[in-house]
């Protein structure tokens, strides 16, 4: 049993750091994708790239986060801002995004665990009127 355990928790570990490297590949291909297309600048790559990241671990695709951070520098350049500035913001909006697939990711295990309870009530009362319907059969033939 302690081996198996150890040998899920040892894959798991492994899941973690592939699933943090991808990441990490999919940010730096995003801000470089970005930096090409003329969206960032060289010296915003790095700091796009952190908000990318941000986003693939919360679960969103490499297209959307590519969306939401090109979206939000070419926001930025247009208010004038560059530097840390622009990286704020694309920071923010990685942010904001990221709140969104929270509260999403809340309401959907909510519906879940509501549309589960109902499942059990309902099976309950199945349950019950089986019984009850047995109950009845058995009264009806022991007379």
């Amino acid at each position: 049993m302690k081996k198996l355990l150890l040998v899920a928790v040892l894959v798991a570990g492994f899941a973690v750091c592939a699933y943090a490297e991808d990441a990490s590949t999919v940010a730096n291909q995003v801000a470089t994708e970005l930096k090409n297309s003329g969206v960032i600048s060289a010296q915003d790559t790095s700091a796009i790239s952190s908000s990318v990241k941000t986003l693939v671990e919360s679960g969103v695709t490499a297209s959307e986060a590519k969306s939401v951070v090109a979206q939000a520098a070419k926001q930025a350049k247009a208010q004038g801002l560059k530097g840390k500035q622009l990286a704020a913001k694309v920071q923010e909006a990685a942010k904001a995004r990221k709140a969104q697939l929270v509260e999403a990711k809340k309401a959907a295990q909510k519906k879940t665990k509501e549309a589960q309870e109902k499942a059990k009530k309902a099976a309950k009362e199945a349950d019950q009127k089986a019984k009850k319907a047995a109950k009845d059969l058995n009264k009806k033939f022991s007379k």
